[in-house]
């Protein structure tokens, strides 16, 4: 398993982060605690100073833009994320075991060697989309796509997903993979982070094995972090709403504004995870 070690760095605000060199994330316990952020946890990572979750730009332009993504329902091409309207599932929906035993027959090594561009690598294999990369501006289309081409796909397994660099696509794939009833997976050595957390959650059904890491961190816009901002600031609403389309607490949120700096990454232990509902079944 190669380590996350080298992330998109051409991107002034990319969600991607670096573990030290060598490290990989099955390394990341034993002596490593002593580094944490808390105790249980696991280390704090570097994100380039600057990183947001994740393509904000300034405050006011993102609510903007968050607000404008809700509103495009016509538009079919580019890169802007449309309304969600999902093609039924027709496959079987499997208990955890045995989705957890057909994911363990289709998973390669491939799965789990860090992203070096940005976009998602998707591949359909059986009843299960494969997810890795880094989210970008092309992923809620090309996404979309194959799971109308897919009509049996009602998982979506997240391999290597450490963040996005685009807020508005994220969350437009994570609320079209919530329309759809589609139930997301992270197998032991699969890796989420930041964006990738986001997307994560969107699942109506999350499964996750024991071992997988999830990150969280806060966002920052301007050299100011969001854990500084009033709760009441308007910069909230777009997360928080969210958050709220997808079923997930509240709390959860403001969790991940004091977790970590914009320029850490705070590795959620299984009490956080079942806490906040990160997943609905730990196998």
């Amino acid at each position: 398993m190669v380590g996350v070690g080298r992330m998109v760095e051409r991107h002034r605000k990319s969600a991607s982060f670096r573990l030290p060199a060598g490290v990989s994330p099955s390394h990341l316990r034993g002596d490593e605690l002593a580094k944490s952020f808390d105790k249980r946890a696991l280390p704090m990572v570097h994100v380039p100073r600057g990183v947001k979750r994740w393509r904000l730009g300034e405050a006011r332009r993102a609510f903007v833009a968050s607000a404008v993504a809700l509103l495009v329902l016509a538009s079919c091409g580019g890169g802007s994320p449309t309304a969600p309207s999902p093609v039924p599932r027709t496959g079987q929906t499997l208990a955890p075991d045995q989705l957890a035993r057909s994911v363990a027959q289709r998973l390669v090594s491939g799965d789990f060697i860090e992203p070096v561009s940005d976009g998602l690598t998707l591949d359909v294999r059986g009843d299960l989309l494969f997810v890795k990369g880094v989210i970008d501006r092309r992923s809620y289309r090309e996404t979309s796509a194959l799971l109308d081409r897919s009509p049996s796909v009602r998982t979506a397994v997240l391999t290597m997903v450490p963040g996005s660099i685009d807020d508005e696509t994220n969350f437009a794939l994570g609320r079209m993979l919530r329309a759809a009833g589609i139930t997301t997976y992270l197998p032991a050595r699969g890796l989420v982070a930041s964006g990738g957390t986001d997307l994560f959650l969107a699942g109506v059904r999350r499964i996750a094995e024991r071992g997988a890491r999830v990150g969280v961190h806060s966002w920052a816009s301007d050299s100011v972090s969001g854990d500084d901002i009033p709760r009441d600031d308007d910069r909230h609403r777009v997360y928080l709403q969210y958050y709220r389309d997808i079923g997930i607490a509240e709390a959860f949120y403001w969790f991940t504004l004091k977790a970590a700096p914009p320029e850490g990454v705070h590795w959620m232990t299984e009490a956080e995870m079942a806490r906040y509902a990160v997943y609905t079944v730990l196998l």
